[in-house]
């Protein structure tokens, strides 16, 4: 159960904490003016992420791993070839799991009509989403809620043209995983795209001692660091543990289930996957 609240807040440039509320960080050159929904969640979280209500662990993935992301460029131009050539103009956006707010600026940049919903259950991540979205913020809801609840609490049935997430739901327990995907049908407009770029699992032991290595290289030559330096990071970070990784095939076959149309997999180097669906008109 929620208690939930609308907040139109302004922050100026001369603010450096960001709002106890809004989780919105100043320093821009204008105003901030940003709508932001927040669900508070009764009981205690329940997601199994709160490594990522740290700003340490959401600091490091931000400065140090996002963009050291093997084929992230890649990853994200299939993400939105696919959208593309299904919806050509997704007028209303949900991103779950949005972080930084990475792929939902990436949609609002290439469909200037769109708006976009960013989700997500760390206040860390919603601070650097509200400074990284300033200049789209007109175009942006912010809400703060656990993937471990039911969607519709603040997206209702057939309300959007597109869901995307990245790097998210793998830190869910299979079954809800299996919910989610069927909350996200429900929740699209018929004809509307699902795309997941995410951590899946390896089909044997020794897949994953690869993709792990070749994963441990990217990121130490994005960061310019000694392989065995951050090989010790990769092999202790604190958010680990939080990983419930699942083929992608075996999901793409839940997907076509639930009811998804063009279910599959669009893109996949090693452990990294880009797949998705269609909901039928």
């Amino acid at each position: 159960m929620f208690n939930y609240w609308i907040l139109d807040q302004k922050w100026t440039s001369t603010s450096t904490q960001p709002s106890s509320r809004t989780g919105a960080v100043a320093g821009q050159d204008k105003s901030l003016f940003l709508r932001t929904v927040y669900y508070e969640r009764k009981g205690g979280d329940s997601v199994s992420t709160t490594s990522w209500k740290l700003d340490q662990v959401t600091e490091h993935y931000l400065k140090q791993v996002r963009g050291g992301i093997p084929y992230g460029a890649d990853q994200t131009k299939m993400m939105l070839q696919v959208i593309s050539h299904f919806q050509s103009k997704p007028f209303q956006v949900l991103d779950l799991g949005c972080g930084n707010g990475f792929l939902a600026k990436l949609l609002l940049k290439t469909f200037p009509e769109t708006r976009a919903v960013l989700v997500d259950h760390s206040k860390p991540m919603l601070h650097n989403a509200a400074q990284y979205m300033a200049e789209l913020q007109e175009r942006c809801t912010f809400v703060e809620a656990d993937l471990e609840d039911d969607i519709s609490n603040f997206a209702e049935p057939e309300s959007m043209d597109c869901i995307v997430s990245g790097y998210a739901i793998h830190h869910l327990s299979h079954d809800r995983k299996k919910k989610l995907y069927a909350e996200i049908f429900n929740t699209l407009k018929p004809g509307g795209v699902f795309v997941n770029v995410e951590h899946t699992a390896s089909a044997t032991a020794e897949l994953e001692q690869l993709h792990d290595a070749l994963f441990v290289d990217h990121l130490a030559a994005y960061n310019n660091r000694p392989r065995a330096d951050v090989e010790e990071e990769y092999e202790n970070r604190p958010d680990k543990a939080d990983n419930i990784l699942e083929n992608v095939y075996t999901q793409v076959q839940w997907l076509r289930q639930i009811g998804f149309d063009h279910a599959d997999c669009y893109f996949k180097w090693m452990e990294l996957a880009v797949f998705g669906g269609v909901k039928p008109w």
